[in-house]
């Protein structure tokens, strides 16, 4: 019986490792091939490959309108990143603090951008934007259009955060005389920063990587993602290659980073 058992437990786990090793393969193997497609001297992505080369990095360094949408990009994920960690930290704050009526139909409404096809998303906000607050679409349309589509991102990581601080901590610091915003100063915001970090690099890669959005509403400054698509209108070249390598360690930069912090963070 035992030794059965072990058996399914020994098949279960092979069966997962199996699993693991399809999804990375399906995952990477794609970004995996544009960043070699990246060092070939060929204009077109065909084995076999030519000559190693990185004239194709070079050419991109001199774009200067991409260049310009490299940093449209880091300026609107920035920001981003910013503004909807303090609007979930806020509301997942509110959320732990105050018993509130009808707080299911709330969180509903906080997910509803998670749910919602951006396609659609992205057409609502032109028209809000354009026809009831009447603003261009320009980098402040981007921002505001990106910060309702993350901020919820930032407030159910936050809030998973904060649901495994203990109440009884920032009770015990009012008794000692803390005021409430002493208390979330020195105690609720530091104990909550693995959260905040993780919110900040999230929405700021989905920022930096969202398409149809700022397609909808960037009008003539351009992020990077909507660049690279007109780019490709006239077909896939050489520099759209590089371009894809370099955004994906970028992101996965960040990433790494992020874990290292929070990593750092939780063995303190």
């Amino acid at each position: 019986m035992a030794t059965t058992r072990r058996k399914k437990i020994s098949w279960g786990r092979g069966f997962l490792k199996f699993y693991v090793i399809v999804a990375f393969a399906f995952l990477f193997l794609p970004v995996a091939v544009i960043i070699i497609f990246s060092f070939n001297s060929g204009r077109y992505p065909s084995f076999p490959l030519q000559n190693f080369t990185i004239k194709w990095y070079s050419e991109l360094m001199l774009d200067s309108r991409l260049l310009d949408s490299v940093k449209n990009s880091i300026i609107v994920s920035s920001i981003v990143s910013l503004i909807s960690t303090i609007l979930g930290f806020m509301g997942a704050y509110a959320l732990r603090s105050y018993k509130l009526k009808g707080e299911n139909l709330f969180l509903g409404f906080m997910a509803a951008p998670l749910t919602v096809p951006t396609l659609l998303l992205g057409l609502a906000l032109l028209i809000f934007l354009n026809h009831i607050l009447t603003l261009q679409n320009s980098l402040l349309s981007v921002i505001i259009s990106h910060t309702v589509f993350c901020a919820p991102f930032a407030m159910f990581i936050i809030r998973a955060r904060l649901r495994s601080i203990h109440a009884t901590l920032e009770e015990a610091a009012w008794d000692l005389g803390a005021g409430r915003w002493q208390t979330v100063r020195e105690l609720i915001l530091p104990l909550s920063a693995p959260g905040l970090i993780a919110a900040m690099l999230l929405t700021f890669t989905l920022s930096f990587d969202e398409f149809i959005i700022a397609w909808f509403v960037s009008g003539f400054q351009p992020t990077l993602p909507v660049k690279i698509w007109t780019m490709m209108r006239g077909g896939i070249k050489p520099t759209i290659n590089a371009i894809g390598a370099i955004v994906f360690i970028f992101s996965m930069s960040v990433l790494f980073i992020g874990e290292y912090f929070l990593a750092k963070k939780s063995n303190e």
